[in-house]
């Protein structure tokens, strides 16, 4: 692992924790302090570029390179060092300049990157997803999309409220599985006799469109998002704009302090409107009427900064708001204020790491709420101890499966269901619970 920033360390304490041998090389002393003491991770200092510091890292015995500085180059000389200098099977490297990543083929020819990540683009992808979910605070994509994991608040009186989880189906014909409860800053997983109770935040697992039938039970606006918002013109933004740009019924105003900044987007954006000014003004936000605004996304650097604009767009009626928020710390209270969702381009990157590295045995991880707990797409072994025996019979601990695919059928499964050899289960579990579950799904961790 090159590079131990918030994507580095977070990466190491996950694979740590699964008993991989991670190797750590940081040119800060206080950062090696740091993860040294929270992680069994063997920890270098010097120079991720540097050769000399790569072999001593083990470079010839190491079966993955991550690179994930701040520094583009530092990541792309680390992989070709790899590349030119060992057998390394798999390279992953940081790159958020669009013009170098699209070089990326010609600069290490016949031995590519397996996988270069962008963090704002992979926040972007995600903010746009969850725009387009109905009523979402977060929405994880699963079996190719046709499975989603989505977060919804409770925040108004609605039919759902003081429903039963085992009447969802039965008396209200919802098909989807409520996988997970966030009550009271816990998160808890819920069996058939739970109630959806007022304050909730809810974590429902099945098809799109049953789940915009969950949304409409728990009274969220189905309006389509017309009109968007953005303060920020960083990478988020522009990444996100491109995508909005796609849709013609989708218009984009971004608010930007820096001119040059707002040239580049002017020169580079093709529908989105673009203003020098800061997104924390009010009077600003109040001329370009933000209470009519259908969504309003806070996209600075600044956590405090976003989590105050983003608090003055909902008091004024802006329809779904989210904010940017980097620090752990900030999540529990952006929830409790009423902000929709949170965004974090570091956990978007690691998300996206994890499901690479993780494909072929566990195919996605993502992971959820201040990653107390993992939503995984995980293949069904025939060695399974869970293949061929009921659900109700399958001894989950702090976890629940929340829908089987077979072939192209989309199970949102009761206690009577049972999994087969080869299903792709969604599951979602508490951390804590993850290498039983692993253990029961006969998947090994060896991902090389």
């Amino acid at each position: 692992m090159i590079g131990g920033g918030d994507i580095g360390s977070t990466l190491c304490e996950r694979l740590a924790a699964e008993n991989k041998d991670v190797v750590l090389v940081e040119s800060s002393e206080e950062r090696l302090r740091q993860l040294g003491a929270v992680a069994d991770v063997q920890v270098v200092h010097g120079n991720g570029a540097s050769p000399r510091v790569l072999r001593e890292a083990g470079l010839d015995d190491a079966e993955m390179l991550i690179a994930v500085t701040d520094s583009d180059a530092v990541n792309l000389i680390a992989c070709l060092v790899a590349s030119r200098e060992s057998v390394i099977p798999t390279k992953i490297a940081r790159v958020r300049d669009p013009d170098l990543a699209a070089a990326l083929p010609g600069i290490f020819g016949d031995d590519p990157l397996d996988l270069n990540i962008n963090p704002e683009e992979e926040a972007a992808n995600a903010i746009f997803k969850t725009l387009k979910a109905p009523g979402a605070g977060a929405v994880f994509e699963f079996a190719e999309g046709r499975v989603q994991v989505v977060a919804f608040s409770v925040d108004q009186p609605c039919e759902a409220a003081g429903v039963v989880l085992s009447e969802l189906k039965t008396r209200l014909g919802i098909e989807s599985n409520i996988v997970a409860v966030s009550r009271n800053e816990k998160l808890l997983i819920p069996d058939g006799s739970t109630q959806i109770l007022l304050g909730d935040r809810i974590y429902a697992a099945g098809r799109p469109d049953a789940l915009a039938s969950l949304a409409e039970l728990l009274g969220k606006n189905s309006a389509p998002v017309r009109r968007v918002v953005i303060s920020g013109g960083g990478g988020t933004s522009y990444h996100l704009a491109q995508l909005l740009e796609a849709d013609e019924d989708v218009t984009a105003k971004i608010i930007e302090p820096d001119g040059e900044r707002c040239k580049f987007l002017v020169e580079h954006l093709k529908r989105s409107v673009v203003l020098q000014g800061q997104g924390t003004d009010p009077s600003l936000l109040r001329e370009e009427n933000i209470e009519s605004a259908d969504a309003f996304l806070a996209l600075t650097p600044d956590d405090e900064d976003n989590i105050l604009s983003a608090l003055f767009a909902k008091r004024s009626g802006a329809g779904k708001v989210m904010a940017l928020v980097n620090k752990s710390s900030y999540v529990p209270l952006v929830s409790a204020i009423g902000i929709d969702a949170v965004v974090s381009p570091n956990r978007a990157a690691v998300s996206a790491i994890l499901h690479f590295i993780r494909k072929g045995k566990v195919v996605s991880v993502t992971t959820v709420g201040a990653e107390a707990a993992e939503a995984l797409e995980i293949v069904a072994l025939e060695t399974s101890e869970l293949v061929g025996k009921p659900l109700r019979e399958a001894n989950f601990k702090e976890a629940v499966v929340g829908a089987i695919v077979r072939g192209d059928d989309v199970i949102i499964p009761s206690g009577d269901d049972v999994i087969e050899a080869g299903d792709h289960v969604v599951i979602f579990a508490l951390r804590s619970a993850i290498p039983r579950l692993e253990r029961q799904m006969m998947v090994q961790l060896q991902y090389f």
